[in-house]
């Protein structure tokens, strides 16, 4: 009976799609000691390839998917448009896929990955640990910052400097206590990390007390932000600004204050996070930082389509945000 890769994998103690990429030449996001072990234990066992196989494996299928928390967020919707941009003209097929944030629905979406369906997957996956990705046989770009070490590569925005210039910008206009709504608890990894991380450094750089009761821990949405106002209200030393996770909280904040007479930014200013359109709709029209949202998927997609031609990309691609100045941080001195 021939060796089969299954075998092979059970024998290097590896996934069967870790073996067989090792198998096929595609090593890139396989750590060397597993790649060495599928390498050793096929020589043992005398492994030989099945060309037909690996013919309709790397048959390609022009056709990507998406995967990303919420299309609703006009901020992934630029992100899906860039991307789609880019893939339409090369004449691939984007199937765009919502995880609302649910790490079930992410790992149901890589499994139609793993069925050999796409030739490559860009995903914002705040909700899976990353080494499921190592399951999938095609390649893979990940959206969004992280401090995590991925195999992958990275496009996102430039996150720690972000969060650090909307404080300064908050801080040049005499605020120095600052709140901040956090997607995450701080032993978070990935975006959550990078933010605690800048919001720290920025306090003790400007030698401003840190004081970890003003950082808010919350899903980024409308809802958190309406939410969110009456835990402003009920504290006893009040925050002079609010940085907000993405403008969504911010105009969720904004409707809450308004509702219960709060004047923005007269009692409380609020600088968003995104720069998407609702953002320049609202009254006030929302401070914000802009972040690049088409480029980063049009960007994603490019690095999906040299992958897929075996070519070499970046590791790490940080695009630079920039603040939006409109009406809603308030000059204290």
């Amino acid at each position: 009976m021939s060796v089969t890769i299954i075998d092979v994998a059970k024998q290097a103690n590896t996934s069967k799609s870790t073996a067989s990429r090792v198998l096929a030449g595609d090593t890139y996001g396989v750590s060397e000691t597993a790649k060495k072990a599928v390498l050793s234990a096929a020589k043992e066992m005398g492994y030989v390839k099945n060309s037909l196989a690996k013919s309709l494996r790397t048959t390609r299928s022009m056709t990507m998917l998406l995967i990303i928390p919420d299309i609703t967020n006009s901020f992934w919707s630029e992100v899906a448009r860039g991307a789609q941009d880019i893939l339409d003209k090369a004449g691939y097929n984007l199937i765009l896929a919502n995880s609302d944030w649910q790490a079930g629905r992410e790992l149901r979406y890589l499994g139609m990955a793993r069925s050999f369906m796409v030739d490559a997957v860009l995903i914002n996956a705040p909700g899976i640990d990353i080494e499921k990705l190592e399951e999938l046989s095609c390649p893979i770009v990940v959206l969004g910052d992280r401090t995590d070490i991925i195999p992958y590569p990275l496009v996102g925005t430039d996150t720690y400097h972000a969060i650090k210039d909307a404080l300064a910008f908050c801080y040049d206009r005499g605020h120095q206590r600052i709140a901040m709504v956090h997607p995450h608890g701080a032993d978070g990894e990935g975006m959550s990390r990078i933010r605690y991380q800048a919001y720290k450094d920025f306090h003790m750089e400007k030698g401003l007390p840190f004081d970890e009761s003003l950082i808010s821990y919350a899903p980024l949405t409308v809802e958190s932000g309406i939410e969110g106002a009456d835990l402003f209200l009920a504290r006893k030393g009040k925050p002079t600004a609010i940085l907000t996770g993405n403008d969504l909280v911010a105009i969720g904040l904004l409707q809450a204050f308004q509702s219960k007479g709060i004047s923005v930014p007269e009692d409380v200013s609020l600088i968003g996070m995104d720069d998407i359109p609702a953002a320049n709709m609202v009254v006030p029209r929302i401070t914000t930082v802009q972040k690049p949202q088409r480029q980063i998927g049009m960007t994603a997609a490019r690095l999906a389509l040299d992958l897929v031609d075996g070519k070499e990309v970046a590791k790490r691609t940080l695009l630079p945000a920039k603040i939006v100045e409109r009406e809603t941080v308030r000059r204290l001195s």
